[in-house]
């Protein structure tokens, strides 16, 4: 007799758990992940890898408004001065180059909110890293710094001649 008790308590027991997972909401459906910030900055490597013609740096990647603002401003001080604030490109953190091995990946990833992304190549020999801060900003990641050893193209930007 205390089989058939201990087989009718499992089964109400069954009964129980199946019957509340059923009375559960389903899950909302989850949105498909956003566009991958390392995916932005890769292209940006392409006219260094082919030899290809350069933009003025403002046009050069796609800048938050706060960046492209700090940019311009840098280069207007710039012309008004006579000297260069910036004397190298931020992209591969030098003035001559010839990239290879490029390798960009996501550091840390805040989905359509922030991201920091690290690109790795060779340039002339020597090994270099240098890490994007992105923005989600009108539904497009956008860079709003670039750093690298020893420089930060945010604070160079806003630095007097």
């Amino acid at each position: 007799m205390g089989e058939v008790m201990n087989r009718r308590m499992l089964l109400a027991s069954a009964i129980a758990i199946t019957a509340a997972a059923c009375s559960r909401e389903p899950e909302a459906p989850r949105s498909p992940p956003g566009p991958d910030p390392s995916a932005v900055i890769a292209p940006l490597y392409q006219p260094y890898i082919a030899h290809g013609v350069m933009v003025g740096l403002q046009d050069q990647a796609p800048w938050s408004a706060e960046m492209r603002a700090a940019l311009v401003a840098m280069m207007e001080r710039s012309r008004a001065a006579g000297e260069p604030i910036l004397d190298f490109d931020p992209i591969i953190g030098a003035q001559d180059y010839e990239i290879s091995g490029l390798s960009v990946t996501n550091d840390a990833l805040a989905q359509d909110s922030h991201a920091v992304v690290r690109a790795r190549f060779t340039n002339l020999g020597q090994n270099v890293e240098v890490l994007y801060d992105m923005v989600w900003r009108d539904n497009a990641w956008r860079v709003d710094n670039i750093r690298g050893d020893g420089w930060d193209l945010r604070q160079i930007a806003m630095s007097a001649p």
